[in-house]
């Protein structure tokens, strides 16, 4: 779920609770002021009345204010917890794990709207090299940089996950095979049209694409399978290119 929907459903569930409880609070303090009032003279127990009215409005507040502090604070430790567990430490990417969480319900709602579930498998060509030439810290840097690419050069609602190593995906609903192609390409050309520095050092870094799109059978892993055989065979055929399943 989007954390602004839950932040929003959840001040909207405090409000409702506080209301509730002021409500309660004045209801238990009006009719316990009545049943004991009744031997008082009228302007006694009318002015009884008016404090029982008066003080719940002025105490429960407090009390709810700092119950809802403490739920706030739950609240933003579950959200942190819950990012800490589905992002990439290193990107700041959707991890593996949120990736098979996401992809699978993006691929359960696709059809809609005469679309269909694209997904492309991104590797980085030569990473190896990479660490080997330059450390891995510079290799730690190169797929930072990569990540950012991605997602600035894929539409706004793609889903971009890096999913282990080198490699990452991006999920999204297009309306024909070539749409997902025009996407692939353009990550491809981002990417290569970019320069790295590391330590005044230029790093060169392309990437090798395979994308395919969902089937009616398709599970969360068929389709990544599908989409690796066709990364690899980007990679068998030279690199830095979009290849298509077959």
């Amino acid at each position: 779920m989007d954390q602004r929907k839950l932040e929003r459903d959840f001040w909207a569930e405090q409000i409702r609770l506080a209301l509730s409880v002021v409500a309660a609070a004045i209801a238990v303090a009006m009719s316990v002021t009545w049943f004991t009032t009744m031997d008082l003279d009228a302007h006694a127990r009318n002015h009884a009345m008016a404090l029982s009215f008066c003080l719940p409005i002025a105490i429960v507040p407090i009390s709810q204010a700092m119950a809802i502090r403490l739920r706030l604070r739950l609240l933003r430790l579950h959200l942190k917890f819950r990012k800490l567990a589905n992002s990439d430490d290193l990107t700041g990417l959707a991890n593996r794990r949120s990736f098979t969480q996401q992809g699978a319900a993006r691929l359960a709602a696709s059809g809609r709207d005469d679309t269909q579930c694209g997904l492309i498998a991104v590797d980085i060509d030569w990473f190896k090299r990479i660490n080997d030439r330059h450390g891995h810290e510079a290799g730690d840097e190169v797929l930072c940089h990569i990540a950012q690419t991605l997602i600035h050069a894929a539409p706004h609602d793609a889903f971009v996950a890096r999913i282990g190593g080198e490699e990452f995906t991006i999920m999204h609903d297009v309306a024909s095979e070539l749409d997902l192609s025009r996407i692939a390409e353009a990550l491809r050309k981002a990417t290569e049209s970019t320069r790295y520095s590391y330590r005044g050092e230029q790093i060169h870094v392309t990437i090798s694409l395979g994308l395919t799109l969902a089937r009616p059978t398709d599970t969360l892993s068929s389709l990544l399978s599908r989409a690796d055989r066709a990364l690899y065979d980007a990679k068998n055929h030279g690199r830095n290119q979009v290849a298509r399943a077959a």
